[in-house]
């Protein structure tokens, strides 16, 4: 039995994976299933969006580096998500 706090990281369907798989700018169709079945998609999409540095290359709860970039740059769709992940709306 583990004892202490759990990251959302250690529940990931991708955890235990190559990360470097998770590095590019392109998502494949077995890494888009494995990331909408992951338990953890809403707080892995929440963590990449609350980057401030707005720099996090790679596949983040089913999304690519472009595709955040526009849910950053478009405060309807951002306020959308952050109902859908169940966030306040800032």
């Amino acid at each position: 039995m583990r004892v202490g706090i759990v990251s959302w990281k250690d529940e990931a369907a991708c955890r235990g994976d190559d990360p470097k798989r998770w590095l590019g700018s392109d998502i494949t169709l077995s890494m888009a299933r494995l990331c909408w079945d992951c338990p953890v998609r809403p707080e892995c999409l929440f963590e990449a969006l609350q980057r401030e540095d707005k720099c996090d290359p790679g596949i983040w709860g089913g999304t690519t580096e472009l595709e955040r970039r526009r849910i950053r740059q478009d405060r309807s769709v951002l306020r959308k998500v952050w109902v859908e992940l169940g966030r306040e709306v800032a």
